[in-house]
């Protein structure tokens, strides 16, 4: 009994092992970073570029400077976290809660923002340039000196107002 039992396990375990051979080559050349529940560290500087962080919880982090270019960070909950600095180019942020998060001198370039929520986030001197904002929530956020923020775009995206923006520039009210 104790032997086909063993048998057993190690049949379980072999086709364990050939599965994750076939999903590793279905998933070749692609990085999983894996941020603990909570996550309230400190990463200046990471980099985190082409990483798989969706539904991460990086709230209160300091992510300062850090690259997370072509990132998927989908349902990321990043609420009150520091990225002062950080390269977000080509990122896909949809649906990212990024309440009150600091994005000073942040670089959001063709990075797809769609239903992300930056309540009362400071953009401050961001480069927006080509980025997707389809129904991002900026209500109270501060876009001034914002760099390649376009009209455009900000028809896509709503605000409050309490939203301050480029000169120039207006933004609908969120329902």
């Amino acid at each position: 009994m104790l032997t086909q039992f063993r048998l057993a396990v190690f049949a379980l375990a072999l086709l364990a092992g050939l599965w994750a051979g076939v999903a590793g080559a279905q998933w070749s050349g692609t990085r999983i970073a894996r941020l603990e529940p909570g996550y309230g560290g400190v990463c200046e500087e990471c980099d985190l570029s082409g990483r798989i962080l969706a539904g991460a919880r990086m709230s209160r982090s300091v992510f300062n400077r850090a690259d997370f270019s072509n990132a998927v960070l989908t349902r990321a909950d990043a609420t009150r976290a520091q990225f002062e600095g950080a390269d977000f180019t080509g990122a896909d942020l949809t649906r990212a809660k990024l309440v009150e998060a600091l994005c000073e001198d942040a670089v959001f370039v063709e990075a797809v923002l769609t239903r992300a929520n930056a309540q009362r986030a400071n953009f401050a001197g961001a480069d927006f340039t080509r980025a997707r904002l389809d129904e991002a929530d900026f209500s109270g956020a501060d876009l001034r000196q914002t760099r390649g923020l376009t009209q455009a775009q900000l028809n896509q995206a709503c605000g409050d107002r309490e939203t301050r923006l480029p000169r120039g520039l207006r933004l609908p009210v969120c329902d």
